[in-house]
This record gives structure tokens, C-alpha cells and sequence, in this order.
């Protein structure tokens, strides 16, 4: 059963917030295993469930995969999204 904003699961109980350390630990678990991105020089920094990143890859389309792969995760509120594709 998938709601109105695609999700397979309701968002948790009332008033469940993951802590900033854990979202930045699994943002970073997911950027490790992610063998097609090269985010060895992307920072992530994690403050009140808003997500900054930061650095620079080899391909424009990493930056927006990356941006698309830290939007997927449970608790993330808001990206600032500052990498830079290397020219």
C-alpha cells in the first residue's frame, strides 16, 4: 500500500525524529555503497534533519544522484545541495 507521496510504509510513530549523527551515518553507508558515484570528495553535515553537502565530483550527474540518493532517506527535511562538478 503506497500512499499519496509514493512511500510503502507510513513515515513512523508520532513524533519520531532521527538524530542528526545517524541520518549523517546512514547518508554516508549509502554514498559507500553506491559503486556507480565517486563521493570521496563530498562532505556531508547533518543539523536539524537539514543535510549539507558539500565538495566536488567528476561528473555533473553525480551531484544530482547524490542530491536524488540523500532525498530517499527516512528523516531527511532538507538539502543544501553545494557540490560542484569538476570541469
Amino acid at each position: 500500500m503506497r500512499s499519496e507521496q509514493g512511500r510503502r510504509y507510513p513515515p513512523g510513530p508520532k513524533g519520531y525524529q532521527r538524530s542528526d549523527e545517524r541520518l549523517r551515518e546512514d547518508i554516508s553507508e549509502r554514498l559507500m555503497e553506491a559503486q556507480h558515484l565517486d563521493s570521496s570528495e563530498v562532505t556531508v553535515e547533518v543539523s536539524g534533519a537539514k543535510v549539507v553537502l558539500d565538495g566536488t565530483v567528476p561528473e555533473r550527474r553525480m551531484k544530482h544522484a547524490i542530491e536524488d540518493l540523500v532525498d530517499a532517506c527516512p528523516g531527511v527535511q532538507d538539502i543544501e545541495n553545494r557540490i560542484r562538478a569538476k570541469r
